[in-house]
């Protein structure tokens, strides 16, 4: 229950700013009766009015800033009813003396007053306790005030404040009740708008992880071939492709292990992946020994130079400190370009490449070959 007394109470000091109202109406009222004999008793009831409207605002501030902190809902509640049923008192006190010592015409207005401070106050029926320590002792004074006064129709006019004032307490019941629900449901609605805004965030977090997880290859972290073949789908104009395959490695399997081989696959992708060249789109795992390189192609030179600078910097790999390669390894790298004029789909392109490639290990290996080169006569490649 606390929770839905917080959002009355929240609800109700939302209509705090028309505390200014009361404080207008209390200078009216005051300025209607002026005069050089003003009854000190008006002057008493102008403070009251004035200041319980102020505090009134000042808490609605404090409570903005969350102060005090120790302030639970029950406090503010407690609080907000004593601002409501002084200031009911007030007005309803203030209106009956006026009533009772001013003449018609004051009367009216005073009557006016009374019933606009009680309609303007009306969205505090949010909180009904509130509301109605407002507006009984508000009216039920005034009416008091009108039997006294023995002006015309003054019995007719208490008898119709005093239906008016149980007629409002069964209506802010009744709004009061739909009231709290509305904001009940509104609460209900933004937590689950944040649950699903939350879900939908794990969600698409999951589903980034699980495209990564799909995408890259678990022995080195490089892309995989899915990935590979999404970068060249998505990729236009100019293109360069490297294939790359590592000398010999059936060879260093053989002779070191296949845990040994699995390190030296990871060495060779990290120094792919380090070797910082303007152009490099992606580095990947083409399958088994074999690595696939991307590159926004400049032209014919500065892809061979990528390729050059790739098989540098494994055939180094050995004399690196701390290195854990058992011997030095060299790979062949295999070039296709496409042209920005040229329409050479992503099948032509890795064709070329790997053909290239091919060549390169049949004329030694350890070489970049990107078809300027001489062919060399076909024999079988280990």
């Amino acid at each position: 229950m606390d929770a839905d007394l917080k959002l009355q109470i929240d609800a109700l000091y939302k209509a705090a700013p028309a505390s200014v109202m009361s404080i207008v109406g209390a200078v009216i009222a005051l300025s209607i009766f002026w005069s050089e004999g003003i009854p000190a008793e008006l002057m008493v009831w102008f403070v009251v009015v004035t200041a319980t409207a102020v505090v009134h605002l000042g808490s609605a501030v404090m409570r903005h800033f969350g102060r005090p902190a120790a302030f639970t809902s029950r406090h503010w509640a407690r609080l907000v009813c004593g601002i409501y049923g002084t200031s009911g008192v007030a007005w309803g006190a203030g209106a009956a003396f006026m009533i009772v010592h001013g003449s018609v015409e004051q009367a009216l207005v005073v009557c006016s007053l009374i019933t606009g401070s009680v309609t303007v106050s009306f969205p505090a029926a949010v909180y009904q306790r509130a509301y109605n320590l407002f507006q009984f002792p508000a009216l039920l004074l005034t009416c008091g005030g009108l039997l006294a006064s023995g002006i015309a129709y003054s019995n007719a006019l208490a008898i119709a404040g005093v239906l008016l004032c149980g007629t409002l307490a069964m209506m802010a019941r009744g709004l009061g009740t739909q009231l709290t629900l509305a904001l009940k449901l509104s609460r209900e609605n933004l937590r689950l708008v944040s649950d699903l805004q939350e879900r939908k965030a794990a969600l698409e977090a999951a589903n980034r992880d699980l495209e990564i997880q799909t995408e890259t290859d678990p022995l080195t972290g490089l892309g995989n071939r899915r990935r590979l073949m999404r970068v060249l789908r998505a990729s236009s104009g100019a293109l360069g492709v490297l294939l790359i395959d590592v000398d010999h490695f059936k060879s260093y399997n053989d002779t070191f292990g296949h845990a040994e081989g699995d390190t030296c696959l990871r060495r060779i992708a990290d120094a792919l992946s380090r070797t910082t060249i303007a152009g490099v789109t992606l580095v990947a795992r083409y399958g088994g020994e074999e690595f696939a390189i991307v590159v926004d192609a400049r032209d014919h030179h500065h892809v061979r130079a990528v390729a050059e600078a790739m098989r540098k910097t494994v055939e180094a790999l050995h004399d690196e400190g701390g290195s854990a390669l058992r011997r030095v390894v060299t790979i062949s790298v295999g070039v296709a370009l496409r042209g920005a004029a040229e329409d050479k789909t992503i099948t032509q392109l890795i064709s070329e490449a790997d053909e290239r490639l091919y060549d390169a290990k049949r004329a030694g290996r350890n070489r970049v070959h990107d078809g300027r080169e001489q062919r060399p006569k076909r024999a079988a490649v280990a």
